[in-house]
């Protein structure tokens, strides 16, 4: 080592000199590698100068790995490029808003706007400000025309100069994934980052002629291909698309599940359509690429639709931008559910003889139901949460957590109290109607349903059949104000119980999920993913057990039975409304005082 160590003449520094092997020394264009260590300390330069050469030692084996490109790569590197846009295509699709979303964007607009004092409704950057997320969804499709059009132009005038900015970083990354021996300034690297702009003015020709509803194309420009001994899945023709026969799927078994179910399906369809290649044909569903998923899935992060980092990214991209960023991910209780919508899929393919068997078998996590992965809230928990400030007075929204003057007495209220009390689950009590609170034989009850209210313009869900029931009201709620508080928003001529707690896209109320674990946190009381909102509901179990009930008995409480008229109808005989009021009552928390 040290024989590769001297000095220059006139420098009081040693460098490190290390000869480039034979048979790299074309690739790297010169004889040898010379660096300066920075030190006239022998002993400090010998330690340096290790770190440095197995560097330089590294770069050599790694250039050794690097090949020659071919006609098969180019070929490669056009279609790989063509396919990414493509699918990038689908995705953006997928996202644009619905007609219910830009309607509901549209109402918050005109709220916000009726909102604003009287001094600025005549001030046109107030009203254009309060509109603007209204118009950024309304426009969305039509902006990405627009966009597509004017890159469209810009790749025709580079084609035509031969300029290659607009897909050297596509060309970088596929010379370092195929580990290429192609320099920048060559024109081995021009000629791939031509054959580049060729593909992506093809994909953008396909993206137009879908704009259109025409999902047929296929690429015009001759190098735009497969390569000949490519294994890659064969695009499939129109109509065959995993997506496009899931809607077939979907049309003919509709009525096997509820609408909220086929939403989730699609959602997780697609996920794996991304995942596969959503222009590849339906053959491309093999056990293999099930497994792969699979084990995708279990890297994938929770909520990355409404992430930002991850928006326009596909599934591999996201799993590997993960690293970085450390998301939670997925549940393996999520991860088999959607291998069951798959799975359900698969079964409709084979009976309808596009596969011959269906790959997901076998595919399932193993999950240990004894483990409890969810605890309800211990009495410590439970009285820092009703003793906290929002049950009290708080300074106000987004500030909920700090003393105030400010009494909240909404759904961020009650929320947590009916849960408490009842064990229903957030989103079945975020969705009542006023109509749903009801009274019978001096008994008063909620009726959990997905029955809409005749004058409501909100969809209401369930989670199965036997979750439609009627639950007596605890005497703890009413004494809280429960029933002054429906008779307020009555006499306003509201229709919904919270009228403030709005669903999201997916039909959910996840906007106040989130504000339960950020607010419980902020307090102390949620540390980790043991206890959340559905923690209230295993501590009713529990009250239910204390009081000398068996799982059977208060089943129906929670909706854990078979669907039934009484549950849809919300009519029951004297003696079991008696029977359910008495279970009800006997919910208590001993040593939680709520009488302050």
């Amino acid at each position: 080592m040290v024989s590769y160590i001297g000095k220059r003449g006139g420098s009081a520094n040693f460098y490190v000199r290390l000869l480039v092997p034979d048979d790299l020394r074309e690739i790297v264009g010169r004889g040898e590698y010379r660096k300066s260590l920075g030190t006239s300390d022998l002993r400090k330069a010998k330690a340096k100068a290790a770190t440095v050469i197995a560097a330089w030692q590294t770069e050599f084996e790694t250039l050794r790995r690097r090949r020659l490109a071919t006609t098969h790569d180019l070929a490669k590197a056009g279609w790989d490029h063509y396919l990414a846009e493509i699918e990038m295509d689908e995705r953006q699709r997928a996202n644009l808003p619905s007609e219910q979303a830009i309607e509901r964007e549209r109402v918050k607009a005109i709220g916000a706007i009726q909102a604003l004092p009287a001094e600025e409704l005549a001030s046109p950057l107030a009203t254009t400000a309060a509109a603007l997320d209204y118009v950024m969804v309304r426009d969305k499709a039509e902006w990405r025309r627009e966009q597509r059009e004017i890159l469209k132009r810009e790749i025709k005038k580079h084609l035509a100069v031969g300029e290659t900015v607009l897909v050297q970083w596509a060309a970088d990354w596929f010379i370092e994934r195929e580990k290429l021996l192609i320099e920048p300034s060559s024109g081995e690297y021009k000629a791939l980052c031509q054959r580049l702009l060729r593909a992506h003015l093809e994909a953008l020709e396909r993206a137009s002629e879908r704009d259109q509803g025409d999902w047929s194309g296929t690429p015009r420009d001759p190098v735009i291909r497969p390569p000949e001994d490519s294994a890659a899945p064969r695009l499939a023709a129109p109509g065959e698309t995993i997506m496009a026969l899931f809607e077939r799927f979907k049309r003919e078994r509709f009525a096997s599940a509820k609408p909220d179910t086929w939403d989730q399906a699609e959602r997780d369809i697609r996920i794996f359509a991304d995942f596969v290649g959503p222009s590849c044909h339906i053959s491309v569903i093999t056990r293999k690429a099930v497994r792969d998923w699979k084990q995708g899935l279990l890297q994938f992060p929770l909520r990355a639709s409404e992430t930002k980092a991850f928006d326009g990214l596909s599934f591999k991209e996201i799993v590997e931008s993960n690293r970085t960023i450390g998301k939670r991910t997925l549940a393996d209780k999520t991860v088999n559910r959607m291998l069951s919508a798959l799975s359900k899929y698969c079964d409709w393919l084979r009976a309808n003889e596009f596969l011959e068997s269906n790959p997901v078998d076998g595919h399932y996590l193993e999950i240990d139901k004894r483990k409890r992965k969810v605890r309800p809230y211990s009495t410590d928990q439970l009285t820092a949460i009703f003793t906290s400030p929002l049950f009290s007075a708080c300074a106000g929204d987004d500030s909920e957590h700090i003393a105030g003057d400010v009494k909240i007495r909404d759904w961020r209220y009650w929320l947590p109290f009916i849960s408490l009390f009842s064990g229903a689950r957030l989103g079945e009590i975020a969705q009542l109607f006023i109509d749903d609170v009801r009274e019978q034989n001096g008994v008063w009850f909620f009726h959990v349903t997905d029955e809409e209210d005749a004058d409501g313009p909100d969809e209401k869900s369930i989670k199965t059949e036997g979750s439609a029931r009627v639950v007596p009201i605890h005497p703890e709620l009413i004494r809280l104000g429960l029933l002054d508080y429906r008779e307020q928003l009555k006499a306003r001529g509201e229709t919904r119980l919270f009228p403030t707690a709005e669903r999201d896209t997916r039909g959910h109320f996840g906007e106040a999920s989130r504000f339960f674990g950020r607010y419980f946190a902020k307090i102390g009381v949620k540390i980790d993913r043991t206890t959340n909102f559905h923690s209230f509901r295993h501590g009713v179990a529990d009250a239910f057990r204390r009081a000398g009930y068996l799982d059977e008995q208060f089943a129906m409480l929670l909706g854990h039975t078979e669907g039934t008229t009484t549950g849809r109808y919300g009519i029951l005989p004297q003696g079991e409304l008696m029977r359910r009021k008495e279970m009800i009552d006997s919910i208590d928390y001993p040593g939680l005082n709520l009488h302050s």
